[in-house]
């Protein structure tokens, strides 16, 4: 199947939003959105993490339903990006003698890979596995197959978070009766999308400034070497604002129109202007307003910049600086703000994607910004999530999925009874447990 028919639905687990996006990656390298919807998460996801089976089962199968609705196909399969507290990443170091000069085979590398998830990890269960260097003797490699030698020591980074993260998105997908075709780590996907080359190799840092997370990304030399998810975001400035006798959508509303990460009240008799006034004639101050929004956007940025320092990597080395996302990167004056914490001066943000084209059927795309999650874990995807076109006066109701191989072999002679046959795909555990090159690990502390 050429890859421009290739349609590819990718699912986004946000706190605030669930983002569901369908569209097909062009020979020229752009991606063409041809279906985009967004339903709101907080009655079911808290900072990335699902705690409502039901709800939660019944958002992916109504987002399911209107992109059907919109592609006029059937989805048998969607990509999954997920993020969020609790996920992080530890370091295991493995050392095997091999009795002597030996050629190091393919079989002696999975060897330390099985040995490797035997590590303890406490209550915690491995996600995902990035082997950072392997050393024999004094000579480094990345892929040590062939080489002579008597020893062998290996640097893994394993990706760890509670059971409850994975199996409650196995549970939803399982309810929502849907398959998935492959799980990924938003911020890294969004990392591989946003940093140029350039910058992942000589060193860059992401950072996506979301609603209750913010994730920290640092690549180096081309290969993931840190992640970190805080448990702080933008809503936690909108909860500060909402301290002062203000509802969520007053604060919101004053965040987005006089927010600043730095105090900009530049005189005592500026600072005692309201900002707001209550019916009864008091109100806000400018200068309590801005020191309450500088307060909180300095606790969040000292703890990007902690994130950054715990990677083991220094500013002299992220010769490619740091790149904002998320919807609290709009907030005004945060680059001067990051840089007086960190001294980091070479910071850019991102508010949208280039080579991305939203066909007229897409739906909202007013905000390509908010879309940015999404758009990177479908491109991401390389198999086929769509079935056969259905007409307009056919039952769109939930079916069983089947697998992308059947749909791509079989899909021009299948009927519609036959396509919503359920497979028996790949495991949850063994997709998770797939090795990728460049994914890379989450940490954030402690749990809730």
């Amino acid at each position: 199947m050429a890859t421009e028919d290739l349609f590819i639905v990718a699912i986004e687990l946000g706190s605030s939003n669930v983002t569901g996006i369908a569209g097909k990656k062009m020979p020229d390298g752009t991606i063409s959105v041809q279906a985009v919807v967004q339903e709101p998460s907080s009655a079911f996801i808290r900072r990335g993490v699902i705690f409502n089976l039901t709800k939660s089962a019944q958002c992916i199968n109504s987002i399911k339903e209107r992109i059907e609705e919109r592609l006029k196909r059937k989805i048998t399969q969607v990509y999954v990006g997920y993020g969020g507290q609790g996920i992080h990443s530890v370091f295991n170091v493995i050392n095997k003698s091999l009795g002597g000069e030996a050629r190091i085979s393919r079989e002696i590398v999975e060897e330390l890979e099985r040995e490797n998830l035997k590590a303890n990890v406490g209550n915690r269960t491995i996600l995902d596995v990035v082997p950072q260097v392997y050393s024999t003797g004094k000579e480094t490699s990345l892929d040590p197959v062939g080489i002579i030698a008597d020893n062998i020591e290996v640097v893994y980074m394993n990706i760890i978070a509670r059971h409850a993260l994975k199996s409650n998105i196995e549970n939803c997908f399982n309810e929502a009766n849907l398959h998935i075709a492959g799980c990924m780590l938003t911020p890294v996907s969004e990392a591989k999308m946003l940093l140029t080359d350039s910058e992942k190799r000589s060193g860059c840092v992401l950072v996506d400034f979301g609603a209750d997370t913010t994730s920290v990304v640092v690549f180096k030399e081309n290969m993931l070497r840190y992640v970190a998810v805080i448990p702080l975001g933008s809503a936690n400035i909108t909860r500060d604002i909402e301290s002062c006798q203000l509802d969520e959508q007053e604060a919101e509303s004053l965040k987005l129109k006089y927010g600043s990460a730095v105090n900009e009240t530049a005189t005592i008799e500026e600072g005692k202007e309201f900002i707001y006034t209550f019916p009864g004639g008091s109100g806000i101050t400018k200068q309590k307003f801005s020191e309450i929004v500088e307060a909180r956007s300095k606790e969040i940025l000292i703890n990007v910049a902690q994130q950054i320092k715990e990677s083991g990597l220094d500013k002299s080395a992220l010769i490619g600086g740091v790149v904002f996302t998320g919807g609290g990167s709009g907030l005004k004056n945060i680059i001067p703000a990051f840089t007086k914490i960190t001294g980091i001066s070479q910071v850019r943000i991102v508010k949208s994607i280039q080579n991305v084209v939203f066909t007229k059927t897409s739906g909202p795309k007013e905000t390509e910004g908010r879309f940015i999650g999404a758009i990177s874990i479908l491109d991401e995807g390389t198999q086929n999530c769509c079935g056969t076109e259905f007409s307009d006066d056919e039952n769109h109701g939930i079916f069983n999925p089947q697998t992308t191989e059947a749909t791509a072999a079989q899909e021009d002679v299948k009927t519609t009874e036959e396509t919503e046959q359920k497979p028996k795909g790949p495991g949850f555990l063994d997709r998770w447990k797939k090795k990728l090159q460049d994914i890379g690990t989450t940490i954030v502390g402690e749990d809730e």
